[in-house]
């Protein structure tokens, strides 16, 4: 791949946050064990069980993400010098859901998703620089409605948004061709497989899980765009609740 797939972020008010999506690294391949693994009843030699190809773990992968009900996905990449960040976290569709943006260590924002409206909150220093110092002070702990036309700017910041142009996107798929490695690795403990480029990549990465169900959990960043996209708690989400409405007030202007 010639580049890291882009995930342009763009907010309601000026911060968009590049998220790459590819990946870097690779192991050694699962070799043959020697019956140290797991031993069948009597033969004098055991190996491990041949991994999966790149393309049913991709094609599972896919199928499975796009299919659950709720997900997390978190990430923190460096671009141009400055770290930037997401938290998504709640329904596939988008529906119910907490969307956290940042840039920087100081400016964030956050969108409340639920039951048809949007609720926005941000960092004092974010809206400093929105609204001016004196008015970012009165928005400190407050969420403002989104007008419905800012909230469009959205409209595919949504697990399902996110996951399609992932799996859709020419340098992230070519991880389930013939030419891509399969290797084993583990994420946060648990056993996973790893599919990188074998040659002629930048790298990229796709983790999932070596459990038989090639649930997504991982994907990584090139060394010149270091960072990472964790996904985690697949239908096990929690509903996101709307704010309580002394907190919610409109939109100040400049």
């Amino acid at each position: 791949m010639s580049r890291p797939p882009r995930r342009a972020l763009a907010a309601v008010v000026p911060l968009a946050v590049a998220l790459g999506l590819a990946g870097c690294g690779s192991e050694k391949e699962p070799a043959a064990a020697s019956g140290s693994s797991k031993s069948s009843s009597s033969s004098s030699t055991t190996t491990e069980a041949k991994p999966p190809s790149a393309s049913e773990l991709y094609a599972q992968a896919r199928k499975t993400a796009l299919a659950s009900e709720s997900g997390h996905i978190s990430g923190e990449f460096t671009d141009a010098g400055d770290t930037l960040s997401i938290d998504l976290a709640g329904t596939v569709d988008g529906s119910n859901q907490s969307l956290e943006l940042g840039q920087g260590a100081d400016s964030k924002i956050t969108i409340l998703t639920v039951g048809g409206k949007n609720y926005l909150s941000a960092t004092e220093d974010f809206w400093a620089q929105q609204v001016g110092a004196t008015r970012a002070k009165t928005l400190r702990d407050k969420y403002v409605n989104l007008p419905a036309a800012q909230a469009k700017e959205f409209g595919d910041l949504t697990i399902k948004g996110m996951l399609t142009d992932m799996f859709d996107d020419k340098e992230l798929s070519v991880l389930e061709g013939a030419d891509t490695r399969v290797s084993k690795t583990t994420v946060d403990g648990a056993d996973a497989w790893k599919l990188t480029e074998r040659s002629g990549g930048d790298g990229a990465a796709l983790l999932v899980s070596a459990d038989g169900k090639a649930t997504l959990l991982r994907i990584e960043g090139p060394k010149d765009s270091p960072g990472k996209l964790d996904f985690s708690e697949w239908d096990k989400v929690p509903a996101v609740t709307a704010p309580a409405p002394s907190k919610v007030i409109d939109l100040p202007k400049k």
